[in-house]
This record gives C-alpha cells, sequence and structure tokens, in this order.
C-alpha cells in the first residue's frame, strides 16, 4: 500500500510535467508483442563477476503510430518473456538519430483489472451490504487521498496539520458510510480522532528529534528531482505514518464501541463501570491481536530491508540507526500507541455515552430504558 500511495503521489505531483511531456511519451514507448525468441542463455554484467540472463526477440509494436513495425531487441529487464507476451519497449534515439530500443515491464493491465474485481466480487458475497458500502468508503479514501492529501503537500502546506485534517477526514468519511450515521460511530470517530492526534505528535517529534530527511527510498529521491526540491519529504513521511495507521484505527474503534453496545444490550442491568471493565477485558485481547498486525505489515512491506539488515556486518546499533531502517520503526512504534489509545479511548467514551447516559440509537427499543 505505501509503495502504491507513493506511486500515485510522484504521478499527480508530476503532472504538469507529464502533460507538458505527454506527446514525446508517445513517441518513445509503445507496447510490443514478442513474435519469437530468436536466442537466450547468460552475459556477463560489465565491471563484476556476476551474469545476467539474456534474450534477443523478434518483438511487434501493437499501438501508437509505429504500429505493426516488427524489430529486434535485446531484453536485459530480468523479466523472461514467451512469445504472444505484451510489454512496454523503449525507443531512445541515438545521438546519430537512430533507433535504440528497450525492453521494459511486462503488461499487466489485466492481471491488475481482474484481481480488482475478484477483491470487490468476494468482499460483496461474503460481507454482503455492509462490504458493498466498505469498499465505497475505501474508493472515497483513495480519493481524498490522491486529490487532497498530496495537492496540498505538494503546494507546501503544513505537513503536520495538512495529514492530520485529512486523515480524519479519511476516518469520518469511511466510518458513516460503512457503519452508518449513529452515536456509536460518532464515538469510534471521537476516539480514533484523538488517537490519531496523539499518534501525529509523537510521529513529528520522533522525525524531528531523529532529523529525519525523508529521503527513505529510491522513490522518495527520484520525486525530489521531479518536484526541484519543493517538496516537504519530512512530511510525506510524516503523512504515510498517519495514512497507514488510520484502517487500522477504524477497526479498533469501531470494534470496542460496538462490544460496549452489545454488552449493554445483554446485560441492560450492569452499570456502565461493570460495563467498561468487561468491555475492556475484550479489548485487550483485541489490542494484543492487533499490536502484531502493524508491526507485521510494515515488515512484509520492507522485507528487503530485512534481508539487508540480516546480510549486514555492520554492528546491528549501526544498522538500525540508517534513516531507512529508522523511518520504519518510527512507523510502527507511533502507530501502535495510536492503536492502543484509540481503543482504550473508545471504549471509555462507549460506556459512559451508550450505558451511563443511555444513547445507544442501535439498541431495540423494548431493552431500552432508563437508569436513575
Amino acid at each position: 500500500m505505501k509503495k502504491l500511495l507513493l506511486l500515485i503521489s510522484i504521478l499527480l505531483i508530476a503532472q504538469p510535467a507529464l502533460a507538458q511531456s505527454e506527446t514525446d511519451f508517445e513517441k518513445h514507448v509503445f507496447r510490443a508483442e514478442v513474435v519469437q525468441v530468436l536466442s537466450s542463455g547468460e552475459q556477463a554484467i560489465t565491471g563484476t563477476a556476476l551474469t545476467e540472463d539474456f534474450q534477443k526477440l523478434q518483438v511487434r509494436i501493437i499501438d501508437g503510430e509505429r504500429m505493426n513495425e516488427v524489430h529486434e531487441v535485446d531484453n536485459r529487464s530480468g523479466i523472461e518473456l514467451a512469445p504472444d507476451d505484451i510489454f512496454y519497449l523503449h525507443n531512445i534515439q541515438s545521438e546519430d538519430g537512430t533507433d535504440v530500443w528497450s525492453v521494459g515491464e511486462p503488461d499487466r493491465r489485466w492481471v491488475l483489472i481482474g484481481l480488482t474485481l475478484l477483491f470487490i466480487v468476494s468482499t460483496v458475497l461474503l460481507a454482503g451490504k455492509p462490504g458493498a458500502r466498505a469498499l465505497v468508503a475505501l474508493a472515497g479514501s483513495f480519493l481524498i487521498i490522491i486529490f487532497a492529501l498530496v495537492p496540498a503537500l505538494s503546494a507546501g502546506a503544513p505537513p503536520v496539520l495538512t495529514c492530520t485534517a485529512l486523515a480524519v477526514a479519511i476516518l469520518a468519511f469511511s466510518m458513516f458510510v460503512t457503519h452508518g450515521w449513529n452515536n456509536r460511530t460518532f464515538i469510534a470517530l471521537g476516539g480514533s480522532v484523538l488517537a490519531l492526534t496523539f499518534a501525529a505528535a509523537i510521529a513529528q517529534a520522533a522525525v524531528v528529534l531523529a532529523q529525519m530527511s525523508g529521503f527513505v527510498s529510491d522513490e522518495t529521491v527520484s520525486l525530489n528531482f521531479m518536484t526541484q526540491g519543493t517538496l516537504n519529504l519530512p512530511g510525506l513521511l510524516l503523512g504515510g505514518i498517519l495514512i497507514g495507521v488510520v484502517g487500522v484505527l477504524n477497526d479498533i474503534s469501531v470494534s470496542q464501541v460496538h462490544t460496549v453496545g452489545e454488552i449493554h444490550t445483554a446485560n441492560p442491568d450492569l452499570d456502565w463501570t461493570h460495563v467498561l471493565q468487561t468491555s475492556m477485558r475484550v479489548g485487550r485481547e483485541h489490542l494484543g491481536a492487533v499490536v502484531n498486525t502493524l508491526p507485521l505489515a510494515y515488515a512484509g512491506a520492507a522485507l528487503p530491508l530485512l534481508l539487508i539488515f540480516g546480510a549486514s556486518d555492520a554492528p546491528i546499533l549501526f544498522t538500525l540507526n540508517r534513516e531507512i531502517f529508522a523511518a520504519e520503526i518510527i512507523r510502527t512504534l507511533a502507530g501502535g500507541m495510536g492503536l492502543m489509545l484509540s481503543g482504550a479511548i473508545a471504549t471509555v467514551l462507549a460506556a459512559y455515552v451508550l450505558v451511563k447516559l443511555n444513547l445507544d440509537d442501535k439498541r431495540p427499543h423494548d431493552t431500552i430504558h432508563h437508569k436513575h
């Protein structure tokens, strides 16, 4: 997800430049298919003792102004292609004006479209109407990220305030669309907003105190060049931390609020302190499971980093001190603290409002009674 958001950010921030160079792009990048594999094998990588896979391909361009042209090209992309495979073919003009062709990425559009449709169908079939509402909320959340958060950060808006405000907007939109306009959702939103504010403050303090530059990947280096150094990269790092934790905050807060509500519905004679204590016991088990979720999700996304960590002969503290590792540690710990606080705040608010004040508008009417 982080890579996807970063890619979207790069594309949006570079949109003016892309618009100006669109014609150039169409002149130099084409979709092509493999007609036949002429030869294959291994060859040495210049200046090293390593080898790389090599193919000589006959290919045909299938779109653009040079459609149906046939060329022989060398494939050093690291991806083995077979006849009828479709990929992107790049044309780089040499100094003497001759064509120099290189093999780019395979065309993955149908895989991505198919997987997206499978995700949508499985969500609706298994989760029903709530799942369909969650898909609408997910789409709306991405629209907020793409058309509000990214342009605001690229325009130089204050990163902490902007990321926090738009993360709250994402939370509100996704919660109300998915769970409805009711007191339980308001309480869950309140707990999430308070926890998100705390996580933002912790993350901002850590980013500043650790003197993070924001250059945590090759993508951020490219992004810095594309924006001529005007983008606040530490702010982008902070935004990634907050957006990454928003979805799990939603889960924790809503689950705890509904736990309080259901316990109260099943045991209407319990006072709010007993409901709170029971709900917190359930919440601790939930938090214990979710606290593992966020670090493991980040570890999965950063698996190449862990391989670097394992292969390095540098001292462990030196390795962890590198920004690329420190950023993941800050991301995980700040997000984890936000998750725990979200569950606790949401549970307390829910017990007070739904039980003590008896304002649970999702309880059956025949179970609602007034406490004196």
